[in-house]
């Protein structure tokens, strides 16, 4: 491991300001940089980034998120401690001793061993397409106008079209078949033989946000082939609607145009950058969701979304608007003329100057909904067909909240639809008012409702598991410590898995037997728990490494979690006695209610050991 010395030089190194800018929009504020803040849905600059004190830091007035280089590369970007460490030391030019033998290698955590087999596929696949087994794939780049510059920056290969190509390339000891499969690489059959996932495509890598590959994307290279295009499928490093493909490549265009523009597929952004029109990203075979939706507020002010000019495209935009709403940016809607998409569109000779106009001419969102609002009941039949259509339409706007806008804009929403429906505005403001109020003010028979959908917002119950998961950790490191035990009987532990690990350290102990990882792991009767073993070891080791290397104080802040979780959880149930107590009084109910929501962010931010 790095000397403590390291890792100061490391810290004292890094500009938090610039670190932290690269991954959300900041403006000074005095002595400070604020912002949106990156780890809860914020609305307003709750995020402060402090390089005046002593030791530069970061803080969340609003969800109690805090910390320094390390912790937010951890927390933000998905790294562990170690991950970290090497990003920011390679980033600020600091040399680290030599930090791994053979054997720690072999005992790295999960995601590390992920890190490690796509960084090597990814290697793989570049390779192979200056191979001669690569000529399919670069006349298909040929063929779809993609410059070698862009092949370069988004990291473009190929697959073989053998059976076995990438695991004959990569798959060794020092990345067995099994961490390929973990990653998508390679697909397992029933009698355990395994073969490649991708077989004779094109390969687009998929990045994180600090450029290395997670995934990847294939698209077929003969037309017999199906499917068209197939992703790597989600796993630790990986999740599809978290992730922008070309996120990495734009972040910087789109924090200092204050715009993004985010389209559908991966050629439709590498052809806008080649284009010169580098605040493309895209999503990755799913629609918008509220993740992707709040990673562009953080970045930018305008979000522009790009979609085909058929009828499939503007159903999908009607989707993704009030996805979009619901955060802080303004949503524009651009759909192509003709059907086209990007790519087809920049490569006409016009295509360029088309596609900007396009941009340009890109509709607000209230704009596009009332637009095709038109445009269906113009389809129609009758006064009662017409009729239905505005009273779905007024409907769906006040569900998604789009009947809150700024009052200018919603006056000339509403005067747009009297105009439309042929009636007066005060009709219209009528039907807003109540599908508002329906949509809004469940009232007292709402009540009961409102307490229930309460325990999915309340994260109290994820953050005990997490404690207690800590706890287990903990006794895998440390089983001969009966204190454990009593801090998180065995049958307490709500994780199935957890607990039966517990339940096997402390029959081990019971039985006067010697207690290893090893041998908890000869015991534990499947796969799946002993998989999660070797996960929550690994995980117990960064707690003690976290804690200077003294598992007694690793134990006291596991503890000292476990003890506020639990807090919360008595402050919760004490919540559902009051509400009993409210007898469905409306006003005590409603007071109840909003006590409730406020645990949320408490408990999101309950503090973790460092280094996590």
């Amino acid at each position: 491991m790095a000397t403590r010395d390291e890792i100061e030089r490391v810290r004292d190194a890094t500009d938090l300001v610039d670190l932290i800018g690269e991954h959300v929009a900041l403006q000074p504020k005095g002595r400070e940089h604020v912002g949106l803040c990156p780890f809860h849905d914020d609305s307003r600059p709750s995020f402060a980034v402090v390089t005046h004190k002593q030791a530069a830091f970061y803080k969340c007035h609003s969800c109690g998120a805090a910390g320094d280089c390390f912790r937010f590369v951890q927390e933000h970007l998905g790294k562990e401690f170690g991950e970290a460490l090497r990003f920011l030391a390679e980033r600020a030019g600091v040399e680290l001793s030599d930090e791994h033998d053979e054997g720690q290698d072999r005992r790295r955590s999960r995601r590390t061993w992920l890190r490690k087999a796509l960084q090597s596929a990814d290697e793989h696949f570049r390779d192979l397409l200056n191979a001669d087994a690569g000529a399919d794939a670069r006349a298909a780049i040929a063929a779809r106008g993609i410059s070698a510059e862009m092949v370069d920056a988004f990291g473009i290969g190929c697959a073989g079209d053998g059976w076995s190509t990438l695991r004959d390339a990569v798959a060794s000891d020092e990345i067995p078949e099994k961490v390929l499969v973990a990653a998508g690489l390679l697909k397992q059959r029933d009698d355990g033989h395994t073969y490649d996932a991708f077989r004779h495509r094109l390969i687009f890598p998929i990045f994180d946000e600090t450029g290395q590959a997670i995934a990847f994307g294939g698209r077929i290279l003969a037309k017999d082939e199906e499917p068209k295009y197939l992703n790597s499928c989600e796993h630790d490093l990986f999740h599809k609607s978290r992730t922008l493909y070309g996120l990495h490549h734009a972040r910087r265009t789109i924090m200092s145009s204050k715009i993004a523009i985010v389209a559908e597929g991966y050629t439709d952004v590498i052809a806008c950058h080649q284009a010169g029109v580098c605040n493309v990203v895209a999503t990755l075979g799913t629609a918008m969701t509220a993740d992707h939706a709040r990673m562009l507020s953080r970045l930018c002010d305008v979000t522009i979304l790009l979609f085909d000019g058929d009828e499939a495209g503007q159903r999908a935009a009607e989707r993704a608007i009030p996805i979009m709403a619901g955060h802080d940016v303004d949503v524009r809607i651009c759909v192509l003329p003709d059907g086209l998409d990007p790519d087809s569109m920049l490569k006409q000779g016009d295509g360029a100057a088309r596609f900007n106009t396009a941009l340009e001419n890109a509709l607000d969102a209230f704009a596009f909904l009332l637009s095709r609002l038109e445009t269906q009941l113009q389809d129609a039949q009758g006064v009662s067909g017409q009729q239905r259509c505005i009273e779905a339409f007024v409907d769906t706007i006040a569900r998604n909240g789009l009947s809150t806008a700024a009052p200018l804009r919603r006056a000339m929403l509403t005067s747009r639809l009297a105009q439309l429906a042929g009636v007066a505005t005060a009709v219209i403001d009528d039907l807003l008012r109540r599908a508002d109020a329906k949509h809004r003010n469940h009232g007292s028979d709402q009540a009961e409702s409102d307490f229930e959908e309460l325990g999915s917002e309340v994260e109290i119950a994820p953050a005990l598991r997490r404690a207690e998961l800590d706890i287990v950790a903990m006794m895998l490191h440390t089983p001969m410590n009966a204190e454990l035990t009593t801090i998180a009987p065995t049958e307490s532990i709500a994780d199935p898995s957890a607990r039966r690990i517990a339940k096997v350290i402390v029959d081990l102990r019971h039985s006067g037997s010697s207690v290893s990882v090893q041998r908890v792991l000869d015991e534990l009767s499947n796969d799946a728990d002993r998989a999660v073993a070797s996960e929550l070891y690994f995980e117990g080791r960064r707690l003690i490494e976290s804690a200077g290397d003294d598992e007694q104080a690793a134990i006291r802040i596991c503890e000292e979690a476990l003890m506020r979780c639990r807090q919360e959880v008595d402050s919760r149930q004490r919540m559902t006695d009051w509400k009993a107590s409210a007898d469905r009084d409306p006003k005590a109910a409603a007071a109840v209610i909003e006590h409730l929501r406020g645990l949320g962010p408490r408990a999101a931010a309950m503090p973790r050991p460092a280094g996590r």
